[in-house]
Formats: C-alpha cells, structure tokens, sequence
C-alpha cells in the first residue's frame, strides 16, 4: 500500500525536483474532534482517539505491511505505535486528514463503530516535499485482496473535495502541473488543486488502488533507499495525482 510512516531517517535522500509558483485552492482541515466519520458499505473512516494505539500496533507490528513504508520495520512495541497516532492527534491534528479504518463486515448494516481496525488512512501530509497534500494508506495483511483499499479511497477522496476551501498560492513540483503551464501567462500560473500518493514501483496492488480511485502517473525517479537494512540499495518511486473535480481554472 501507499504507506505513511515516520518522518524520513537520517541517511534518506532530499529529493529537490524542479518547482513552480501557482495559485490554487487548499481545504480548511477541521480539527480531530469536529471530523464526521466516513461510512462505506463495508467501512467505518473514523478520527484517531489516543486509545487507538494497541489496535494500531496490530496492524504496525506486521512486516508485510511495514515494508512499504519510508523505514521499513515494524514498530517494536505498542509504544511507538503510540508515537505514530499522536501525529494525528491535538495539537498536530490541522497538519493532517487521516483516519483509523474499521471493518464492519460485508453486510454494511452496523451503524456502531465496533468492528475491528483494519488500517490508518488518508492525508498524512498537507505539503510533501513537492507542495501537494498526500494520501496514504496501510491495511491489515489478512484484509489484503478483498477490495477495501478501493472503496476507502473513493470515499475519502469524495469527503476530500468537498471540504471548504481558501485561495493559496504556493510552490510545488514543476512536472505535476506541466498541462497547465502552456495555459498561463506570468510568473505564477493558476492550476486545479491536486492531491498525490508516492509508493514504490514494486508496489503493484497500491498502483491498482490508485488508479482505480482516479489517479495517473506523473513522475518516476530513482534515489538510495531509505528502508532499514537497504541502505545500499535503491528504490524507484512513482508519483500520482488526482486533480480537484469540476473546478473552473484559467
């Protein structure tokens, strides 16, 4: 999956792509205790509470979740689990939009949010390193396949877009905004908002959830792989967007 993490470790590479000023829109994030919680046909999408941490060492403590992330390893115990949702929580609860994601069975017909924690989701970052928001996602292995990906995307994009928004203008990557510089005059160009997602080209089942929610491929590059242990090695990231539906730009 397209999974956040910690923030990046000492030995991971500054990636400096090529930017440009735009002027565009940004959402206004309520705070963690104002968010109306997501329903789905199989899915609660709920706020983080500071009592999620041994629900999310559940989920944290498996590696074929972990490895997709920037560290690569599994939280060693409930604590730094704990270290991860206080991200989400007061008082750094406006830098993101991220949930915790319920299973609550096929039939889609509870209305209380107690069925089991799956994964952690949404926009762990409000400005990457490119200056767009990110989304991410992780999920339990034993709920791999089954399509839950998806159906969260679609519905966190939907809840995304409708958010109120301001006028910002702000730098970002060059090549995620390439369609539209042909189409303005003067030094800062105005563009539809995007929303973006980086995984690792290996990550096969991530792209398909992208795409399937709406994103494309804008950008691909190689740099030293930040997980620990691939020092040594490297990894080749794909950058995906999904720009803001029915806005008039230009």
């Amino acid at each position: 999956m397209a999974s956040p993490s910690l923030p990046r470790p000492p030995h991971a590479p500054l990636v400096t792509p090529s930017k440009i000023k735009v002027k565009t829109t940004s959402p206004l994030v309520p705070p963690n205790i104002n968010r109306a919680p997501i329903r789905t046909e199989r899915l609660l999408i709920r706020p983080f509470n500071a009592s999620d941490a041994e629900a999310v060492y559940e989920l944290r403590k498996q590696p074929e979740v972990m490895q997709w992330t920037v560290l690569g390893e599994v939280d060693k115990d409930v604590g730094q689990s704990r270290v991860f949702i206080e991200r989400f929580l007061p008082p750094k609860d406006l830098d993101t939009y991220n949930f915790v994601v319920v299973y609550l069975g096929d039939t889609g017909k509870s209305e209380e949010a107690n069925g089991v924690v799956i994964g952690t989701a949404g926009c762990h970052k409000m400005h990457n390193d490119f200056g767009w928001p990110e989304v991410g996602y992780m999920f339990r292995k034993e709920y791999h396949g089954r399509g839950l990906g998806t159906e969260f995307l679609r519905a966190f994009t939907k809840a995304w877009w409708a958010l109120p928004r301001n006028e910002i203008q702000l730098e970002v990557e060059a090549a995620s905004v390439e369609k539209w510089r042909g189409k303005n005059d003067g030094d800062v160009i105005q563009v539809p908002e995007i929303l973006t997602a980086i995984i690792e080209a290996g990550n096969g089942g991530s792209r398909k959830v992208l795409e399937r929610a709406g994103f494309r491929e804008y950008n691909q590059w190689t740099e030293p792989d930040s997980r620990t242990g691939f020092e040594e090695s490297t990894a080749t990231l794909v950058a995906f967007l999904l720009e803001a539906p029915n806005r008039p730009y230009c």
